[in-house]
């Protein structure tokens, strides 16, 4: 019995080197994927644009900037609304960054429990982005999907 094998379906190859769009392209269409791996490149051009987005947000929240209406009736729904939407968002960045990182950490072929690291203040994210920096490895193979046999035609019979 024949049994070929295709590769998994990956948009880029960890390694290599993607532009801003591809790698936010890959942030939004991998956003829940915890497998696989994830390069440099694409790790560090959506760091940059998270924080290019994040940090004038923060500095306009803290000085007060940003305030919501003191609004009722229809006024009060839009605000509602925009609210939600807004926590959605942050929702799923939040969770399409930790699979991210997850990722990043498996083309250094560490586990992505490393991640966990976090939890521990100020140590932990300096440890997180000391791990994000490191160099592809080889061995992160190991957290790629899995080739899947398929069976010819001919060998069904």
């Amino acid at each position: 019995m024949p049994t070929l094998y295709h590769p998994a379906l990956v948009a880029t190859q960890p390694g290599e080197p993607v532009g801003p769009l591809r790698a936010i392209g890959n942030f939004v269409r991998k956003g829940t994927t915890f497998s696989g791996r994830a390069s440099r490149s694409e790790y560090w051009w959506v760091a940059l644009v998270t924080t290019l987005i994040a940090g004038p947000l923060y500095y306009a929240s803290e000085n007060d900037l940003l305030e919501w209406p003191n609004a009722t009736g229809a006024a009060g729904i839009v605000v509602l609304v925009l609210v939600l939407l807004s926590l959605l968002l942050t929702a799923l960045v939040v969770v399409f960054s930790i699979a991210l990182s997850v990722r990043r950490l498996h083309d250094s072929n560490l586990s992505g429990w490393w991640y966990l690291l976090i939890m521990l203040p100020v140590f932990g994210q300096f440890a997180l982005l000391i791990l994000a920096a490191l160099p592809p490895d080889p061995h992160g193979v190991r957290f790629d999907p899995q080739p899947r046999p398929v069976r010819t035609p001919a060998a069904r019979a």
